[in-house]
């Protein structure tokens, strides 16, 4: 079981759906609900992929393909 102060992390699959770029991003829980359960920090996003600045959309991190700057379904 995890130390009370320790976050649980978490990896989703990227796909890019317009030039197929493959990566991965890794995600921290942290504190807050929704009611689709817990919400999680964007940690780091692996090579191909980058969190456009600036741009939040439901607090979630709006994350981009560098190789075509399609974004990224939640």
């Amino acid at each position: 079981m995890p130390d009370a102060l320790q976050r649980i992390q978490f990896r989703t699959i990227l796909k890019c759906a317009r030039c197929g770029a493959e990566g991965h991003a890794l995600w921290e829980e942290n504190s807050s609900m929704t009611a689709a359960g817990p919400m999680g920090r964007l940690v780091s996003l692996s090579e191909g992929f980058f969190e456009k600045a600036g741009q939040v959309a439901a607090d979630i991190p709006v994350i981009a393909c560098t190789g075509c700057g399609a974004l990224q379904p939640d």
